[in-house]
């Protein structure tokens, strides 16, 4: 197992700081959001905030799940592992 030195302070945010990399999926009911932080907690290294927000496009409003991520290169992984399709 890899020790992670930050995860001796909270590595999940409440909110999205502005300088996060910022993804956007569909509404996650609990269960999916508890296994995307799971995952993120495993093969991530950096901090990282999962909030679910409202989204306006062409006079339409829609729930949305929006995951930030501090290190540019985990939004990548994220994308690429295919966590970002399954959710």
């Amino acid at each position: 197992m890899r020790i992670n030195p930050k995860n001796f302070h909270p590595r999940k945010l409440d909110r999205i700081p502005p300088h996060f990399k910022v993804i956007a999926l569909p509404n996650q009911i609990e269960y999916q959001q508890h296994k995307t932080t799971r995952w993120i907690h495993a093969h991530c290294a950096g901090r990282f905030a999962l909030v679910n927000d409202v989204q306006y496009q062409n006079d339409q409003v829609t729930s949305v799940t929006k995951i930030g991520f501090e290190e540019p290169s985990d939004l990548t992984m994220f994308i690429l592992s295919g966590m970002a399709q399954n959710a």
